[in-house]
């Protein structure tokens, strides 16, 4: 339970800390008229949306018990990634696009001391949440906080990359910024495409057959009854079967090595 709620924390946080970087981010940009530091700041915004998403959907899963009610929540969860992730990619295109309008007519930057130190502070924030999550990784051994972990890393490159632009830009490079700007776009639309492969072969239950062959081997009496789902950790199958107790864990060490399969039962267990 300690680990459960030490879980729910770290999204919390980041869901507070990524919107309140997402504001003063968007603030900078707009000021500054600076597509590269807008197109962090729009990053920062998916960031808190997905940790809003993930906060409310752990919270849910900790609430409920059965594997059933698990799996809906689960698919539910693998829906709303999907979603996320096609607009993430939408505004990584979108920023692409503007950025390469800014680099044809170039338009100047406007650069402020107190920019560039609001902007470095925001790098700092994140070089120092990396770290935080890396103490509750340790901690609860959550996929969750590990995929936080090195999202935040890569946000934390993206920010400095959008600092050395507004410093660069006050030279009157202009089409610096355009060119970071692309970078950027092109940064999160790739991570983004990745995730929606990801997302959709998850929501899918995208298994290889000789997986799901080898699984109905091993539980026989759960043939047609066998429900996946994939994951950063691998695969996971809700079986509806009467398998007796004292064969349980034998059945579920030969899945996990013989198919790669963590299951769970809804009777048996």
């Amino acid at each position: 339970m300690k680990n459960r709620n030490s879980l729910l924390t770290v999204c919390a946080i980041a869901f507070s800390v990524n919107l309140l970087l997402f504001l003063v981010k968007l603030y900078i940009g707009l000021r500054s008229n600076s597509i590269s530091i807008y197109s962090d700041a729009v990053n920062n915004l998916f960031d808190s949306l997905s940790g809003l998403v993930t906060l409310i959907f752990m919270a849910a899963i900790i609430r409920k018990s059965s594997g059933s009610m698990n799996l809906a929540v689960d698919k539910s969860e693998q829906l709303f990634s999907l979603a996320i992730a096609i607009c993430v990619t939408g505004a990584g295109l979108y920023f692409g696009y503007t950025a390469f309008e800014r680099l044809m007519y170039p338009t100047p930057v406007w650069y402020t001391a107190y920019y560039a130190i609001t902007i470095s502070a925001a790098a700092l924030v994140k070089a120092v949440l990396f770290f935080v999550y890396g103490r509750f990784e340790k901690k609860s051994k959550s996929p969750v906080i590990c995929i936080m972990k090195f999202d935040c890393i890569l946000d934390f490159f993206i920010t400095v990359m959008t600092l050395i632009t507004l410093i660069i830009s006050k030279n009157g490079s202009y089409a610096v910024d355009a060119v970071f700007g692309i970078v950027i776009s092109i940064i999160i639309t790739v991570s983004a495409v990745r995730l929606v492969i990801s997302s959709a072969k998850t929501l899918v239950n995208y298994v290889p057959s000789a997986v799901r062959e080898k699984v109905e081997e091993i539980i026989p009496q759960a043939k047609d009854k066998i429900t996946y789902i994939t994951s950063s950790e691998g695969i996971t199958a809700y079986a509806d079967a009467d398998i007796r107790e004292e064969d349980l864990s034998a059945i579920k060490e030969k899945c996990q090595i013989e198919a790669g399969v963590k299951i769970h039962t809804f009777k048996g267990e």
